[in-house]
This record gives structure tokens, sequence and C-alpha cells, in this order.
């Protein structure tokens, strides 16, 4: 099994996706406001999910130049993994895209179909991690903490580029959302806590799985993993959000007042989003590929 870089961009965009989706739906519920965000999460999500679903069609190796392989997906439900997910992820897109439509023509979408929406999106955020980890074969993957970090990845990359491209159509849109940056800062914690745990979990399983946990953190991908996700993709975002929320307590600001999670300590800035939130998203990614590229299969006869 060959699952190189358009299966790690495919899980990370339908991740992105779902977390885009959830990050809209729960701020139509606590901040009505919040336009700005509520518009680009619902759109954003079926343009990163279709991207996603392109790239599995004509994914790596025989899928690039046989991509009516695709149809085979469809036809071994419910015994696949990856059929289950495509049928999941299909529906999403239905879901997501008829929002998207509703939003720009600026018309209200039934209850029952957001919370459908919401149901498909956790779906498809958990989804991205039970694909690979169905494979027994490959330890570092056949691990119950894999579709964890996957999910929390999905919603903290999701917060990210929601932020980032609503600080981009509109400086101001994030001004007063001090919850989004508390919960991105917590969600980054989390996966900083689940990344190691799971680390430390599959180490001891066998010999296979514990030389892909050497290839992450002392070989081949260990600058990868360091750099990439451990210090680009949490810390220092992290360390951004930490002193912002810091400043934020420690001001004479009235209570009900908030920072954005892509403003700065004086005002709103694209600065800061472009480094928190791009960073996170820059670590997502990178934590999908090497996740593929580190794994080493085990005989299961």
């Amino acid at each position: 099994m060959v699952w190189g870089m358009m299966i790690a961009w495919y899980l990370f965009l339908a991740g992105v996706s779902a977390g885009a989706y959830l990050t809209s739906h729960i701020v139509s519920r606590k901040f009505p406001f919040a336009t700005t965000i509520q518009k680009t999460g619902y759109i954003l999500a079926p343009i990163l999910l279709a991207i996603g679903l392109l790239l599995l069609v004509f994914d790596a190796e025989a899928g690039l130049h046989h991509p009516l392989r695709f149809i085979y997906l469809l036809v071994n439900f419910p015994n696949s993994m990856m059929t289950n997910g495509t049928y999941i992820i299909s529906v999403f897109l239905l879901i997501t895209a008829y929002q998207a439509l509703m939003v720009y023509l600026k018309k209200q979408v039934n209850v029952w179909i957001e919370r459908l929406g919401v149901l498909f999106a956790i779906g498809t955020a958990g989804y991205t991690g039970l694909l690979i980890g169905v494979v027994k074969a490959v330890p570092l993957w056949n691990t119950s903490v894999l579709p964890v970090l996957f999910m929390v990845s999905a919603f903290s990359t999701g917060i990210a580029a929601t932020v980032l491209f609503a600080t981009l159509a509109d400086r101001k849109a994030c001004y007063n959302m001090q919850w989004l940056k508390k919960t991105h800062f917590s969600l980054m914690g989390l996966e900083l806590i689940l990344i190691f745990f799971m680390l430390y979990v599959t180490s001891a399983a066998n010999e296979a799985a514990y030389q892909s946990v050497q290839a992450l953190i002392v070989g081949e991908y260990a600058l990868m993993f360091w750099l990439g996700i451990i210090t680009i993709g949490l810390l220092v975002p992290m360390v951004i959000e930490g002193v912002e929320l810091f400043h934020f307590h420690a001001s004479t600001k009235p209570q009900n007042l908030q920072v954005s999670a892509a403003s700065s300590l004086t005002g709103p800035s694209l600065l800061p989003a472009l480094i928190t939130e791009g960073f996170v998203l820059i670590g997502g990614f990178i934590l999908r590929y090497i996740v593929l590229a580190a794994a080493l299969t085990i005989s299961l006869f």
C-alpha cells in the first residue's frame, strides 16, 4: 500500500472542511452577529472538500492514470472503510454545497439540514483518521488515538482556515470572538498531548511501530516533526494565542469586550492571523503527511 502526497492532501482538506463547517455552525449559535465568520466557514467547506474528493479520484499511483477506479469505492459497502467514508463525505459535500448556496442567496437553512450537516461534519473529521486507522498491518496507524487526534486537528485547522479567510475579507471580522481564541488554544494543547500519547503507546506495540516512531522523533522525519508540527504548527501559535489571552485578562478593558484570535495586542491586524492560523494549517498538513510517510508495515501471517 502506497499512500503519498495526494492522500495526505485529501485527508487534510477533508478535515479542514469539516472543521470549518463546525466552526461556522457553532459561531452562528453563540455569536449571531459574526456573519463574516459564518459565511466564510460555510463557503470554504464545500470548496475544500470538493478539491479533496478530486484528489481522491485521481489518487497517487494507479489512480492518476485510471480515474474510473473511483467507481469501485462505491460498490463495497459496508465492508470497506474507504467506501463508507466516501458515502459520508459525498453526503456532507451535498449538504455543504446547499448551505453555501443558501448563504450566497441570503436565505435561511432548515434547522434539520444544519443538524444533519453537523453530524456528517463530525463523521468526515473522524473518518480521516479511521480510513488509515483500520489498517492492521501498519501499527503507527492502527491505534485508537489516531482518529481522535485527526478529529481534534480537523477542528483546529477548520478554525484556523475560517478565521484566516474571514480576517482577509474583513480585519474586524473576528475582533469580538474571545471564545474562539480560547477554544483554539485548548484544541492545540490537546493536540500536542495526543501526539505524544499516540507515539508513546505506539512505540511499545512491536518493532515496526518502534521504528516508525523513531523515524518521526530522531530519524528521517524528525525535522518535519519537531519544526513543522510541534514548533511551527503548535507551539508558536499557542504562544501567540497565550500572549493575547494573558493581555486580555490583564487589561483594564470591560469584561464584555473580546479580542479575537486574529487580532493583535493593539487592535485588528493581519499579521497575527497570517502567522497563527497559517502556521496551524501548515502543521496540520505536515501531521498527515508524515503519519503516512513514516509508517512501516508488519506481516500478519
